[in-house]
Parts: C-alpha cells; sequence; structure tokens
C-alpha cells in the first residue's frame, strides 16, 4: 500500500498508472489528516510519497515526523519542481528517505513504484 499526499489531480493518475503496472494498490489524500490517510494500516504501507507543491515548507517536519510515528517501516519519499530548491532542502532537513525532482520522478517512475511496493525487509 503507498499512500500519495498531493493537491494536484492532474499529477494523481501519473502516479496511480505506474502502481497499477507493478500492482500495488495507492491511495491519495489532500493532507496527513485526511480520513484516507489516517484509516490506512501502518503494517501494510510500504512508501508514503509528499508532492512537495501540496505542504507548506515551515510544515513538512510535522509531515514527515507524523508519516514516520504512524507508518514506522514506509519509506518516506517527497518530490517537486527543481526549481523549488527551498521546498526540496525542506524534504531533506525532514529526513525524508528519498528527495526528487518533478522530472526525476518522471524519468524513474516504473522502478521507483516498484521499490516503492515492495515490502520491507523483514
Amino acid at each position: 500500500m503507498i499512500l500519495f499526499l498531493t493537491r494536484d489531480l492532474f499529477f494523481i493518475p501519473v502516479l496511480q498508472a505506474a502502481a497499477g503496472r507493478c500492482d500495488a494498490e495507492m491511495v491519495t489524500a489532500f493532507s496527513i489528516d485526511a480520513p484516507q490517510a489516517t484509516g490506512l494500516p501502518a503494517g501494510e504501507t510500504t512508501a508514503c510519497i509528499i508532492d512537495l507543491s501540496s505542504v507548506a515548507v515551515d510544515e513538512m517536519q510535522n509531515v514527515v515526523d507524523s508519516l514516520r510515528a504512524r507508518f514506522p517501516h514506509a519509506q518516506v519519499v517527497a518530490f517537486g519542481p527543481h526549481v523549488q530548491e527551498q521546498r526540496l532542502q525542506s524534504a531533506h532537513g525532514a529526513g525524508c528517505d528519498q528527495v526528487l525532482t518533478r522530472g526525476q520522478l518522471n524519468k524513474q517512475i516504473d522502478q521507483l513504484m516498484a521499490n516503492w511496493a515492495a515490502p520491507p525487509p523483514s
């Protein structure tokens, strides 16, 4: 199970299609407090993907900390436009496992999604 936090309705189908190609279930939520996000089973969630355009820079640490508390075994990944350097840096500073530009995500989406869908090592 993959959680995708975004407000970008146009990018959801891109990730949804990639998840489908690797037989992964993906749930999309507009925020970390949305019912879709709060109701996910911790043990089955393998990755949490954060669209940096959907999270304020000053909230990034809180979002990452909350995701780690709820889904301790999930990878926390963030992505955003390469021109939004402050947002990318805030994701690095908050301790995301992976921070990507939107271009990197688009270019490698199938491989990345396969990695995110894989269960964590025991």
